[in-house]
């Protein structure tokens, strides 16, 4: 029997305007994986290459929801 394969290595937690997200390091493909989730929401995701590209996409991507929130 084979082991399966570790795709996550580092996991962090922050927040953005009072929005929870997460950071997780992957392995296979390596990169970094980020995704918050909003009540009534489907949650986001996307990923990007470093640790630092990976924060400022999820809080672009936080920033966006609530001035979309805002104008509805």
């Amino acid at each position: 029997m084979h082991a399966s394969p570790v795709t996550t290595r580092v996991t962090m937690a922050s927040e953005h305007q009072g929005i929870e997200y997460t950071i997780v390091q992957t392995i296979n493909p390596s990169g970094w994986k980020w995704s918050f989730e909003r009540h009534g929401r489907s949650p986001r995701t996307g990923i990007a290459f470093n640790r630092a590209e990976a924060i400022a996409a999820v809080r672009r991507a936080i920033d966006l929801l609530l001035r979309e929130q805002q104008r509805q």
